[in-house]
């Protein structure tokens, strides 16, 4: 991937050292462009396709490297905005990521429903790149953030409308089946 290819892609920042957002510690690498628009949305500065900043082979080397120098950062979370409205940024991310660090995790939050992108047939070239990042991941937590059923009492969830899933048991089962971490999680 060169810098020429990523004038388009925008990513809206990264925070490091995360403990909220999946098991263990890591980064968030927020992506730029949110079609939901959720009411009450904690990233609103990310619903803009043109906000945030321009992507580069740089930034994601950085990203990189924070798992070199802090070894025991157990996963690497994708969120927003959302991060399946931006694929090509998001596949490319999670492929370089996972090329240095496979066994590390990846989890990703989206406003999709997980049944709606992951066991459907694609028919263009967006609806398989988005089925080849979910296989990549390991835990998915899908739905629009509801203000009317938010819940400060959930564990890495807004409100209890959404749903924390674990991506390589479904796919396996083909059918959703959701993340336990007291029955072997896979995150």
């Amino acid at each position: 991937m060169t810098d020429q290819m990523n004038l388009n892609l925008r990513y809206a920042g990264i925070e490091y050292d995360d403990v909220a957002n999946g098991i263990g510690l890591g980064a968030v690498f927020f992506t730029q462009g949110c079609p939901h628009q959720c009411p009450e949305c904690q990233n609103p500065q990310t619903w803009s396709k043109d906000g945030g900043m321009k992507f580069t082979d740089s930034v994601l080397d950085q990203l990189i490297q924070y798992y070199y120098d802090v070894p025991y950062a157990s996963r690497l979370t994708l969120s927003g905005g959302d991060p399946l409205a931006n694929p090509e940024l998001t596949f490319n991310v999670i492929l370089k990521f996972k090329s240095v660090f496979p066994y590390k995790k990846i989890w990703l939050y989206t406003g999709y429903n997980f049944e709606d992108f992951a066991f459907n047939v694609p028919t263009t070239d967006n609806e398989r790149l988005i089925q080849k990042i979910v296989q990549l991941c390991n835990v998915i937590v899908d739905g629009e953030f509801k203000i009317d059923k938010r819940d400060i009492t959930l564990q890495f969830i807004g409100s209890s409308n959404q749903r924390i899933i674990d991506v390589q048991k479904s796919l396996k089962a083909n059918q959703t089946v959701l993340w336990n971490d007291m029955n072997g999680g896979n995150a």
